[in-house]
């Protein structure tokens, strides 16, 4: 039997390998890391290669659970920390993976933008830490934890490709052309 890291590691590569196939798919180019990014696991472009996004991927076969994105360090300071470690610009993704299972037959696909991730995060912490007694120091953070997305989240953000802005359709002015600084 595979130990639990080993079972972990290849889940997670699961994960990458499945959104790398969906980009392609849909027509980008999706080239997987080899993990010496810090919190880049692909970087995606259009086919004219002038518009690009980082995306980190998050893997779990137990959505109900939620997917890991940070544990609190510190007391002091631990929103600032968390959204240092969380947002890293707008060309910045995650895009957290369901794997398959009995009751869900295909992968499902939530893409947020990272500043979003943050926000939702710290607003889950401060409401955790609203109840006397509790700390911040040594909490994991986890995106849609207890029960999974709720329906809104899945209706805002399930295979929402489009929003990593690698399309004329979906150009905002936001949107940082490559080349451009």
């Amino acid at each position: 039997m595979p130990s639990d890291s080993f079972a972990k590691n290849t889940k997670g590569a699961a994960g990458v390998h499945l959104v790398v196939a969906q980009l392609s798919l849909k027509g980008y180019v999706a080239l997987p890391t080899t993990r010496n990014l810090k919190s880049v696991d692909i970087v995606a472009f259009n086919e004219a290669l002038d518009r690009f996004a980082f995306i980190q991927v998050k893997t779990t076969d137990k959505p109900k659970g939620g997917w890991p994105c940070h544990t609190i360090r510190k007391e002091d300071g631990w929103e600032e920390d968390l959204r240092h470690a969380l947002v890293h610009g707008e060309r910045f993704f995650y895009v957290f993976v369901s794997l398959p299972t009995v009751s869900q037959p295909q992968p499902a696909y939530y893409v947020v933008p990272s500043a979003e991730v943050a926000e939702m995060i710290a607003c889950d912490v401060k409401r955790y830490l609203s109840k006397p007694g509790r700390k911040a120091e040594r909490q994991l953070c986890v995106w849609k934890y207890g029960g999974g997305p709720r329906p809104e989240v899945i209706a805002k953000y399930q295979n929402k490709w489009e929003f990593l802005g690698l399309d004329d359709s979906t150009r905002t002015p936001a949107v940082i052309r490559a080349g451009q600084r």
